[in-house]
């Protein structure tokens, strides 16, 4: 990555590590377990976002793969725990969604310990057979998210109408939705990056700037999602009262 890139990721590291900590005390007030688990992730996040971005400045040129190497294993924990608030909110008495959370962690560790066993510490080789196991295991947790929360969104969307459902719930889902659509093109868009740093052994400019707006806008769909700021709150709720008197 360029350096404005890494101090763009390392300013949404930060972020991620902050709202991942308010999360987790939220979900140790409440005792909910949702939280907890989402709050750990996105922590999760931040960190490895943060460890990312040192590889900027020179004081620790010596230990960059070592630094990669921590921040990539750290993200893979994260990935797992969106698996499995997607099990525990949207399956959670389903067996299939109990195995492939199972599945999504054992793909992540099969191929980052594949990787390292062959010397691919980085993980930035796209024709190290062992990178695919790890690509997958990282990314069909934000599909699968995706994919639940447009599906209640859809339902949500009816019970708001007659009232059943809070327009900020509804409102939620469609926004954890996007959420993880934005993060699976994220990781799409590292297929690119890292093709371009194996054949010319530095990440392009290009592919950093993608990256990057993607980044920006998962963190800011999360944010709205999650810490929703008060006009956008009035709003929903304005638009849905519209939207019951024209039903009446």
């Amino acid at each position: 990555m360029e350096g404005d890139a890494y101090l763009g990721e390392l300013a949404v590291g930060i972020v991620y590590m902050l709202a991942g900590a308010r999360l987790v005390l939220l979900g140790v007030r409440t005792g909910e377990i949702p939280e907890r688990l989402l709050g750990t992730s996105f922590a999760l996040y931040g960190i490895s976002g943060a460890l990312y971005s040192f590889a900027v400045f020179e004081v620790f040129s010596a230990i960059e793969t070592p630094i990669f190497f921590a921040a990539r294993v750290t993200y893979i924990p994260g990935t797992v725990l969106v698996a499995l608030f997607t099990k525990r909110v949207f399956r959670p008495d389903e067996r299939w969604a109990r195995w492939l959370v199972w599945c999504v962690a054992a793909m992540g560790a099969v191929g980052v310990g594949g990787s390292v066993a062959i010397g691919d510490w980085e993980g930035f080789t796209l024709s190290n057979r062992w990178f695919w196991f790890e690509w997958v295991g990282y990314t069909l947790p934000f599909c699968w998210a995706a994919a639940e929360a447009f599906h209640q969104y859809l339902q949500a969307r009816r019970r708001v109408s007659i009232g059943l459902c809070e327009p900020s719930v509804c409102n939620r889902m469609f926004l954890w939705s996007l959420f993880g659509a934005v993060q699976f093109v994220s990781c799409v868009l590292v297929l690119g990056q890292y093709a371009a740093y194996e054949r010319e052994n530095v990440f392009s400019s290009t592919w950093d700037l993608l990256y990057s707006a993607t980044s920006f806008s998962a963190l800011a769909v999360m944010c709205i999602a999650f810490f929703p700021p008060r006009f956008y709150v009035r709003w929903l709720n304005a638009d849905s009262a519209v939207a019951g008197s024209a039903v009446e």
